[in-house]
């Protein structure tokens, strides 16, 4: 789509260059009947420039793009609505690119939020007075030096960059590609995740997903403009918690926290609670006979309305690596065990972790 829509503006840019030409009796331009002053010869060629401009931009991925992209269109509509007959058909390219510069604004002051919201989370990153892991159940100690974490050196930030392949409901058949970028953090533990998927060709959903102060909040949206999903709620604030939990696993130094209480269920196992302000969230972490985690369980509510049900959210690992000595899941699939049957909505892989200690 960035490569049609930039085409398109070079293109149709160039055919303004028409304009100028029979402006100045520059060449005999048998497609505009009409006469054109020089006066206007000079607004044709700047729509040239405009389009030009906007085709590089566009290509830098500059959100000021979308600016001259808009400018450029009115300009040339006006120049076509001046000569209607032998230009209409212009209009149909103009307003290809109008779409795009105005989606081009959106995904800028999409970025720019997040952005905000990125370097607020980070402001609020500090030491946290951790337990000891003499403290824990026998099942997360053995996990814990299995993976080589030292309790005398936590992190106390994990940035995580993620490949996935992801399903929006259980009717859908094949997987979208998507890339992920998380922060995740001790202090007043919490995390930021942000997405895009390719949906359609041309077409891309972005969306964030956060828990901060024991609130979740998840936004998606359409090609950046049209809003797919707002939810927030007790619901919400509760399956983000759960997520929290069930993703320490990248952040190791996160089982230490006051905030989560530890009961051993057997050998293999260890049931978490997180509590964060009113909000609380629950799961089980399954080990081998090695250590490793290999799954993590909750019972989480399937959707945020007032009927909603709690069914088994499933993390179940599927690959290790190790990052910075720290050796974590690096390949994971998320599934829902509803009624109909198991739904698989998420492979995700870990491309690599950022420690700040």
């Amino acid at each position: 789509m960035k490569t049609a829509i930039i085409l398109i503006a070079i293109v149709h840019g160039l055919i303004h260059l028409l304009g100028f030409l029979k402006a100045f009796r520059l060449a005999e331009i048998q497609q505009l009947s009409l006469s054109i002053s020089p006066s206007l010869g000079w607004v044709w060629l700047l729509a040239v420039i405009l389009f030009m401009a906007f085709a590089i931009l566009r290509f830098l991925e500059n959100p000021v793009s979308g600016y001259v992209g808009i400018l450029a269109v009115i300009i040339s509509q006006l120049l076509i609505f001046s000569v209607w007959q032998d230009a209409k058909f212009g209009t149909i390219p103009n307003i290809f690119i109008l779409f795009a510069s105005i989606q081009m604004l959106f995904i800028s002051n999409w970025n720019q939020k997040l952005e905000n919201e990125k370097v607020a989370f980070q402001e609020k990153i500090k030491s946290v007075k951790l337990r000891q892991i003499s403290e824990l159940p026998e099942p997360v100690i053995k996990w814990l030096k299995q993976i080589g974490f030292n309790e005398t050196h936590p992190m106390i930030m994990a940035e995580i960059h993620q490949r996935a392949e992801m399903k929006m409901n259980p009717d859908q058949k094949d997987w979208k590609a998507a890339t992920a970028f998380q922060l995740t953090r001790l202090s007043s533990p919490a995390f930021h995740w942000e997405v895009e998927m390719q949906m359609l060709p041309g077409i891309k959903i972005f969306g964030r997903d956060q828990c901060l102060n024991g609130k979740g909040e998840m936004v998606i949206r359409l090609g950046g403009i049209f809003p797919i999903v707002d939810e927030k709620g007790e619901k919400i604030d509760e399956g983000s918690i759960q997520r929290l939990l069930g993703e320490l696993v990248w952040i190791p130094s996160l089982a230490l926290h006051p905030a989560i209480s530890w009961q051993a269920l057997n050998e293999n196992s260890a049931k978490a609670t997180l509590t964060i302000g009113e909000t609380t969230g629950a799961g089980t972490f399954f080990f081998d006979e090695k250590g490793d985690f290999i799954r993590f369980e909750a019972l989480r509510f399937y959707e945020n309305k007032p009927e909603s049900k709690r069914f088994p959210w499933i993390l179940t690992v599927q690959e290790y690596s190790t990052f910075q000595d720290i050796r974590v899941p690096s390949k994971m699939l998320a599934t829902w065990r509803l009624e109909k049957g198991d739904w698989t909505w998420l492979n995700l892989t870990i491309a690599e972790i950022k420690y700040k200690f």
